[in-house]
């Protein structure tokens, strides 16, 4: 594969244009003031519907996230583009980017009891890398305690976004007698974190019940009330069906639910209170075997892109809840984003002259491509709910669409123990992946086409990527220094990767959320759409 290099003509741009948001903006369902007289805000049973559940509650998988900041908080808080004190006040780096000091507060602690200090912090570090299996791609190398409320962050490389990173959702504290006693399957069923519920049961293949951590009162400025939840208990069910979410918010049965179906959502958004938020990172996006097989030819990969129209079976199959996107390497709401989506629009005859040239010029008796006597074949397999039921409608649209000029997609479901499990994730298992990846950071690109993690096989590399030259390129960008030339490095990488159509687009991962209209409060944070329900009340619904 060819290099790429860095146009320094380019013209720098202003340092206010490239402010790096993470996510996009949130509109709140109601903003909780404090007391109003006449509106329950002390008490009640909040009955939440999620779609998948995760293995544990905590870990490196965004569903995990979300039921992470409901136990944990974090060092910092992400608030429409601003870096906000949490457990942290205040904070200063050294002159080369790569040590920061935090000064934490001193009057918070665990639900257990314990203390949260800088010995907690510390604590921590061994439980954040041995439950994030990308935990390198932070750079972080450590953390050493100054003083009982002093720290110092380790980086191996500078890391503009280390704040965005701290404030996702996976670096929250447990408590270290917890971590230092508490058996495997204790801490990841119910962990015992500082945050504003703890834990009361998991039942598996149910749910999870939790109850307020009466003793709260260091929330971060981004909330809307300081202190112990309005709201006794929540109910976090896990209902895959989307449909039968969606029955269960207008029966009355829940009062949030997540992912409604993509046919309800204009009549939900007209008819109850709705949140939306577009997932940073990478987008659900195909990535082509690069490694071997027939998508090591630039052109058959292209000539893929060209025989779909993504646009338009983005737009019947979610009906507008999802947008489409084209690029496949980062998604629109993060950081350093470049817009790619008229590079591979729907062109049968372009699909079939590049394929042509590629050697794949012979039919088999189904219609299909053929070159020395192999029939051109990709397999993709898919975790069944992770994709879910309008992703993988999606995925027979593509089907349907490539197999007009010849290709044939195989879809392979898994199930999600399978997927987890590591099944047909290896370079001659398939010849397509279909994924996304949450993170509030452009050097997503280096969590997805490194080849390697600390010295082995990257998983999260489904294209199997392996160029070190670009790859020392996508380092070089992410230590940049000067704003202007870090943006103009990336604006080439992505360029790049998409002209080489190493993957390609499909739709943003989409946090849609639809709230009864009995309820107040519920708003998503701006860093990872991370929903809080600290601040949810009940009111009076007028007849």
């Amino acid at each position: 594969m060819s290099s790429l290099r860095i146009n320094k003509t380019l013209l720098p741009l202003a340092a206010a244009a490239i402010l790096l948001l993470v996510g996009q903006p949130v509109a709140l369902a109601d903003p909780a003031p404090a007391r109003v007289a006449g509106h329950n805000q002390d008490g009640g049973t909040l009955v939440y519907l999620h779609e998948q559940e995760p293995p544990c509650l905590w870990g490196g998988w965004v569903q995990q996230a979300y039921l992470s900041r409901q136990v944990f908080d974090y060092l910092v808080s992400f608030d429409h583009g601003k870096i906000r004190p949490w457990l942290a006040t205040d904070w200063t780096e050294s002159a080369d980017r790569k040590t920061i000091t935090f000064h934490l507060r001193k009057d918070v602690k665990f639900t257990d009891g314990d203390k949260f200090n800088a010995a907690a912090v510390v604590a921590n570090y061994s439980a954040w890398t041995k439950g994030i299996g990308w935990h390198g791609f932070t750079y972080m190398t450590g953390l050493t305690k100054v003083d009982d409320y002093t720290v110092e962050l380790h980086l191996s490389e500078p890391n503009p976004e280390i704040y965005n990173v701290l404030a996702n959702g996976h670096y929250g504290f447990q408590s270290p007698d917890s971590i230092a006693h508490n058996s495997s399957e204790q801490k990841c069923l119910k962990p015992v974190g500082t945050g504003p519920w703890k834990v009361e049961k998991w039942v598996r293949g149910e749910g999870i019940s939790f109850v307020r951590n009466d003793d709260y009162h260091w929330a971060p400025p981004n909330a809307r009330h300081n202190g112990p939840a309005y709201i006794k208990h929540l109910e976090w069910k896990f209902v895959p069906d989307a449909t039968t979410r969606w029955g269960a918010l207008v029966s009355g049965g829940a009062d949030v639910i997540y992912q409604p179906p993509s046919a309800q959502w204009h009549a939900l958004q007209r008819d109850y209170q709705t949140l939306s938020y577009v997932a940073t990172g990478r987008p659900q996006a195909f990535s082509f075997n690069v490694q071997r097989g027939p998508f090591t030819d630039r052109r058959v990969r292209q000539a893929f892109a060209y025989a779909l129209d993504r646009q338009q079976i983005v737009k019947t199959v979610f009906k507008g809840a999802v947008p489409y996107e084209g690029n496949g390497s980062l998604s629109k709401s993060t950081p350093l984003y470049l817009n790619v989506d008229n590079r591979y629009s729907l062109n049968v005859a372009k699909a079939n002259a590049l394929l042509d040239q590629a050697g794949w010029t012979g039919r088999d008796a189904e219609g299909y491509r053929v070159k020395d006597g192999e029939s051109l074949v990709a397999r993709l397999p898919f975790i069944q709910a992770i994709i879910d039921q309008e992703g993988a409608l999606m995925l027979q649209a593509v089907q349907d669409q490539v197999k007009q000029v010849g290709i044939k997609l195989v879809l392979i479901p898994l199930t999600q123990t399978e997927g987890f499990a590591g099944a047909k994730s290896r370079p001659a298992d398939k010849e397509i992946s279909f994924g996304y990846w949450v993170w509030p950071s452009p050097n997503i690109l280096d969590i997805v086409y490194n080849a390697t993690l600390a010295g082995a096989f990257n998983g999260n590399n489904t294209s199997f990527f392996n160029n070190p030259q670009v790859e020392s390129q996508i380092l070089d960008a992410q230590r940049e220094p000067d704003p202007a030339l870090r943006r103009q490095k990336f604006d080439v990488l992505q360029k790049w990767f998409d002209d080489q159509a190493i993957a390609i687009g499909g739709y943003n991962f989409t946090y849609n959320v639809a709230i009864a209209n009995n309820v107040r409060g519920i708003w998503q944070d701006s860093g990872n759409g991370l929903l809080n329900s600290n601040d949810a009340y009940f009111v009076q619904e007028k007849p």
